[in-house]
């Protein structure tokens, strides 16, 4: 062991070795920390040179003092020295330690060449350790040898650093560097102070004669020069200069320059040292100071209080000029003591000048008042001062006539006690409740607002611990979640359920922090508030947000969760045919409810949503979900009940809500459409079901309302089919492959075709020739009717703009316009396509049926009154059909009248047809309105109309619908106008 160390000194020196022989310690004794220590020359301080933890080694350096440490009892010892006794609290560095669990501590002595204990290996133990001299004393003894010289070798070259840190930092407080030129060489050494006095870089500057040269002010720089000349060339051995330099940003400063010349034994400069100080503020300084100023000034100017004296007798103020920069007032405006006087605050000159009184009569011997600066009408920024004084004897007289004392500017101070102030106004007036404890959790202090909420006066809580308050609503684990937070983070939000002193519980949101001082609790603050209201609101606006306000049930949003709830906690199931294993939904829709809103206000129509929701709760089991899905539709879930429970509640529903409903006094008939879906026959999802109710609904409206449709296979297999041809229909218009057709429409009494109607027809390469019966509605339904009407209208123009140019220019196109066209879609095309193919607007019918206009009211009257003010004719379709046919001729103003072919078709054997065709027909002639007989077939027909005097015919008898080219040519074969067709 000891021949490892003597070779370790062999192979390695200085800081190396220092931290091989640290190695070896570890090696050797195992201790988690160590460390090697210089000793300063009077054995007072150690220094480390090198320390590690675990055999790493750590950048840290650290200093104690000797005296009363281990390291004391190891010098006086001389040897290896052991100590197992409360390590982290006696060691000298325990700030560094304290983290770890140390136990022992063994000293090795570091010996010079001389015997002299130099330094110390600190080697210190987290587990058991017993040191045996037996057994390491002579490593120990080695080792202390061998690391002496390294040892302090290297605390001189550290002493020596420090000195010149030192000393450099001495040069920079005191704003002087200096250097030394070789006269031979031209060479020059400054020190870091010059640069910094030059203020430029050592590693971008080269100081020599010449570059230094520059800076001096060009006032002074032929004097300095020369003077440095004279005195290398004359036989002085040392000079003194004060001059100027400039600095790169025009700044001034003043040097001192005192130089050391070295001459050889010839008399010759071969080397000049000296010093360089930046005298800047002292030659400003010295320019202001009176070189006859008494001691007394130069102590007035170097304390920081204003210092005052004054003569009672000869009313003489003397100040220092520190009282005047305390008062920020300029003392050439101050002429007496009268002047600065009326300069205090109006509220507090009084008491300053009942002082003085005080004084000049004898009554007290001393002053100590606070006041104010006047400082005009702004209060707000007044600055305070503190005036102390004592009366004293006169140096000349022995009279005690004159009073000495200092100012203070304390606004700081009473800032800080009006902030104070302010805060336990704050703490006491707060609307939060503060309870504070110590660190023992023991109540010290609560405000107000506690007293108000708790019930609990401040008598009743202080030194008693908050669990006073606990409601037992919180179980431990909750209490020791929050201490836990307390302890790792100092900090925990949340709320609590607390008593009241009269046992009413009550919810409060509550933060906790944990207040420090230098790792030690000293505090624990709790600011608190009552949530009571909140919660009551909370409640509220949750039931607002999930609930209609009209009718009390629950609204569309929850519903849906609801649903979605029910069917996962079904899927999560396995399939067992179980009750709880299905469900249905109903979707409820009323019929025509918008007319009791037209009829009698929507007050009366809120009334009735009332009263469904009333028969809803009243007729479905108690289990299921009701909810008002918007507007007039409703949605009920029927859990654990197949599709046949559902549709008996449904038909009951539908047979109770048909009876006549008593509204204010009103017997209203209401009537009702639902749709049906169930789990799992028509869905898995509560997308599913819900949209599958919703078609099944929309179905019993189109079957004829009031009454109850099931989604079942078949709807399921029509659905998918309507969707399909959506898509196809889709895919037809935007490829044109919708073709327009053109039935004639025949003046009977000249047999010219007059008009033609434009009619849709669609061919479909796997589905065949597709009637507009069918098409049509799919269109209006999916929202492509205003594409399928815009495509029509221009095909039908520009074949139009084809006829015309033909030279049949006297022919009308009659085009249909579904009620869905005028709300889905903008009508300006019609006028723009129109222009485009140059067509007179009295060329174009626009042909509607008579519900029409009244199914969507003033909008589409609006639209057919525009389409009017500029020339286009409306014309009335299936007139006749409708309920409302005399209320559609007054409301639309049609220039022509279409009469349905289900009364044409019976005109030859109904008596009741004929009569109603003729009334039409009479009608129609007193208003000044064309007729057109539609759906005539035989000449029977033609007759009976002729007698009738309607002569407009439209009908198989002369023509189906036919393409373009069949139209030239039965206008070429009918007219007599005809003309060469043109191609």
């Amino acid at each position: 062991m000891v021949t490892t160390l003597k070779a370790l000194k062999r192979n390695s020196y200085g800081s190396e070795f220092i931290q091989e022989a640290l190695h070896t310690v570890y090696e050797t004794l195992q201790p988690a920390h160590c460390y090697i220590a210089y000793f300063d020359k009077n054995q007072h301080k150690a220094t480390s040179l090198a320390y590690s933890i675990d055999d790493h080694f750590s950048n840290t350096v650290f200093t104690y003092l000797i005296n009363n440490s281990l390291c004391e009892k190891m010098i006086s010892s001389g040897k290896p020295y052991f100590f197992s006794h409360n390590i982290p609290h006696t060691y000298p560095f325990n700030q560094i330690i304290t983290p770890y669990l140390l136990q022992h501590y063994l000293g090795i002595p570091i010996f010079s060449r001389r015997g002299d204990i130099v330094g110390v290996i600190g080697c210190l133990f987290e587990h058991p350790y017993f040191f045996s001299e037996e057994q390491h004393g002579e490593w120990c003894q080695v080792l202390g040898d061998i690391l002496g010289s390294d040892v302090q070798y290297l605390a001189l070259l550290s002493e020596q650093k420090k000195l010149l840190c030192e000393m450099e930092e001495c040069q920079q407080e005191a704003q002087l560097g200096n250097f030394h030129v070789d006269i031979v060489t031209g060479s020059a050494y400054w020190s870091k102070e010059i640069y910094r006095i030059f203020q430029c870089e050592a590693e971008s500057f080269t100081p020599n004669e010449t570059t230094t040269n520059q800076y001096i002010h060009p006032d002074d720089r032929t004097r300095v020069i020369e003077l440095r000349r004279d005195m290398l060339d004359s036989n002085s051995m040392s000079y003194n200069v004060i001059y100027r330099i400039v600095l790169a940003e025009g700044k001034n400063k003043y040097l001192r320059e005192h130089c050391h010349i070295l001459r050889d034994i010839n008399g010759i400069a071969t080397l000049v040292k000296g010093i360089v100080q930046d005298i800047t503020e002292f030659y400003y300084l010295s320019n202001k100071l009176d070189q006859a100023s008494d001691k007394l000034s130069v102590t007035y100017n170097a304390v920081t209080e204003g210092i005052w004296e004054y003569n009672l007798e000869t009313k003489i103020l003397l100040t220092s000029p520190k009282f005047w920069d305390i008062l920020g007032i300029n003392e050439t405006n101050v002429n007496s003591v009268y002047d600065w006087i009326i300069m205090i605050h109006k509220n507090d000159r009084s008491a300053v000048i009942k002082c003085f009184s005080n004084l000049r009569n004898g009554d007290v011997t001393s002053i100590d008042v606070e006041f104010r600066l006047q400082s005009g009408s702004n209060d707000k920024i007044c600055r305070w001062f503190n005036c102390k004084g004592n009366i004293i004897e006169s140096s000349s007289s022995h009279h005690y006539n004159r009073v000495v004392g200092i100012l203070i500017d304390i606004t700081d101070t009473v800032m800080a006690e009006q902030q104070l102030t302010l805060a336990k106004t704050v703490y006491d007036n707060t609307s939060e409740c503060i309870v504070i404890t110590d660190k023992d959790n023991n109540i010290i202090s609560v405000n107000k607002a506690f007293e108000k909420v708790t019930g609990y006066c401040h008598d009743d809580v202080i030194g008693k611990n908050p669990r006073i308050l606990a409601s037992g609503y919180h179980d431990l684990a909750f209490y020791q979640k929050m201490w836990r937070s307390l302890e790792t983070q100092g900090t925990w939000q949340g709320q609590l359920h607390n008593r009241r002193s009269d046992g009413v519980i009550y919810p409060e949101e509550m933060t906790i922090n944990k207040i420090e001082d230098d790792h030690n609790v000293i505090n624990y603050v709790g600011v608190f508030h009552d949530i009571s209201s909140r919660k009551k609101t909370e409640k509220k606006l949750k039931l607002l947000a999930n609930n209609d306000t009209l009718t009390g049930l629950m609204n569309r949003r929850r519903f849906i969760e609801k649903v979605e709830k029910y069917i996962d906690q079904i899927n999560d199931v396995s399939a067992d045919n179980s009750p709880a294993s299905v469900c249905s939904l109903l979707f409820i829709d009323l019929d025509d409810f918008k007319i009791f809103n037209d009829l009698y206000g929507h007050d009366f129509g809120d009334k009735v949503l009332q009263k469904v929701a009333t028969i809803l709760r009243e007729t479905v089991c108690e289990h299921s979900v009701i909810c008002r899905y918007g507007g007039d539709e409703y949605a009920v879930l029927i859990k654990e009940q197949d599709i046949n429970y559902a549709q008996g509640i449904a038909n009951q529903l539908v047979n109770i809500i048909s009876q006549p409903i008593k509204c204010n006094d009103i017997d209203i008939n209401l009537t009702i459409s639902i749709g049906i879906s169930s789990y799992p026959e028509s869905g898995t999802t509560h997308q599913a079901l819900l949209k599958n109710a919703d078609y099944a609904m929309y179905e019993q409206k189109w079957l004829g309302r009031n009454g109850v449709c099931v989604y079942d296979q078949q709807l399921q297999h029509e659905y998918i089919s309507k969707l399909k041809l959506r898509d196809k229909l889709k895919s037809a218009i935007n490829t044109k492959k919708i073709k327009v057709y053109y039935q004639p429409i025949v003046d009977n009494k000249t047999g010219r075709v007059c008009k033609f109607e434009a009619l849709a027809r669609w061919y479909d390469d796997q589905e065949g020739f597709i009637c507009p019966g069918i098409f049509i509605p799919i269109a209006e339904r999916y929202g492509l009717i205003g594409m399928l009407g815009q495509l029509v209208f221009e095909k039908a123009c520009a074949d139009l703009d084809r006829i015309h140019r033909s030279g049949f220019t006297d022919v009308v196109f009659s085009i249909n316009h579904s009620v869905k066209e005028f709300s889905q879609h903008n009508q300006e095309y019609i006028f723009e396509t129109i222009n485009n193919y140059n067509l007179p607007y009295s060329a174009i019918m626009i042909e509607i049926t008579e519900s029409t206009a009244l199914d969507d009211g003033k909008n589409i009257i609006d639209i057919l009154s525009a389409f009017r003010s500029r020339g286009i004719a409306i014309s009335l379709d299936d007139f006749g059909t409708g309920y409302s046919s005399l209320a559609a001729i007054i409301d639309i103003k049609p220039d022509l009248i279409k009469i349905d072919r289900s009364f044409v078709v019976d005109i030859e054997h109904s008596k009741e047809s004929q009569m109603l065709v003729s009334l039409v027909i009479d009608l129609s002639r007193k208003l000044k309105i064309e007729v057109v007989a539609e759906g005539v077939e035989t000449q029977a027909q033609l007759d009976i109309l002729s007698e009738m005097s309607c002569y407009y015919i439209q009908g198989f008898y002369y023509s189906p619908a036919v393409t373009i080219d069949d139209a030239i040519t039965i206008l070429k074969e009918r007219n007599l106008n005809m003309v060469l067709d043109v191609q």
